[in-house]
């Protein structure tokens, strides 16, 4: 039996890689962010939906548990994310299919 899994991500949506190596190794090349300053903490991090159907890079998430209710005024987006975003699509020259926003993604697990 699959298992639905909901969470909203703030990040964007790509186009899937030809080389998911570059992806994953420029992922796990930023540095941890006490050794950055303030303003560059955030993290972007890879979410894939379905299989591999959709590919989001994100730097916020919440998982929505059953029946909760989240309003969306709720959902903030720090001005450091946008950055950490552009940059990462930016170096990697990533085709953007829908961000930089929340995401509400409905999966099944």
């Amino acid at each position: 039996m699959s298992k639905h899994s909901v969470y909203v991500v703030f990040g964007v949506a790509i186009e899937p890689p030809e080389d998911y190596r570059v992806l994953d190794s420029a992922l796990a090349a930023q540095r941890p962010a006490a050794e950055l300053p303030e303003s560059d903490r955030a993290h972007v991090i890879q979410f894939m939906v379905g299989d591999s159907d959709h590919v989001i890079l994100g730097t916020s998430s919440k998982t929505l548990e059953p029946c909760e209710l989240l309003p969306a005024s709720d959902l903030v987006a720090h001005p450091d994310d946008r950055r950490a975003l552009r940059r990462m699509v930016e170096k990697l020259g990533l085709t953007v299919l829908a961000g930089p926003d929340w995401l509400l993604v409905h999966d099944l697990d």
